[in-house]
């Protein structure tokens, strides 16, 4: 089996979950629900086994602070993007959609269907 380790973590994870697919004749989307945590996402695992790559990585955790949500149909014009942000002065998550900001509770994060996710290295822990 085949197996890639990280040697290196960056400070931002950009991770896009592959929504649509295209063939010859038209764009179809994925509306499987992903699921995943809010926080503490440990990447330790993916770390390589390197004793010198370990210790160059105290911090393997990782927090969600956007999440990107593709609404309705793929294809060009036809659907609608939202975001969810982390605001970490706020301690809060926002939905943002066009001109539009709410409060939003961070159990529905992860219903949505997640396209792109923005996740923050964590040094406090």
């Amino acid at each position: 089996m085949k197996r890639f380790e990280l040697t290196r973590l960056p400070p931002y994870l950009i991770l896009v979950i592959k929504r649509f697919t295209k063939n010859n004749f038209f764009v179809e989307k994925n509306h499987t629900i992903v699921n995943f945590p809010i926080g503490d996402l440990d990447m330790a695992e993916f770390l390589s086994a390197d004793p010198e790559v370990q210790d160059r990585h105290p911090h393997t955790k990782y927090n969600l602070i956007a999440n990107i949500v593709h609404d309705g149909q793929p294809g060009a014009g036809k659907g609608t993007y939202r975001v969810h942000v982390f605001q970490k002065g706020a301690k809060q998550w926002f939905e943002l959609q066009d001109l539009h900001v709410t409060n939003l509770l961070p159990q529905m994060i992860t219903l949505a269907e997640a396209y792109i996710q923005i996740w923050e290295l964590d040094k406090s822990s």
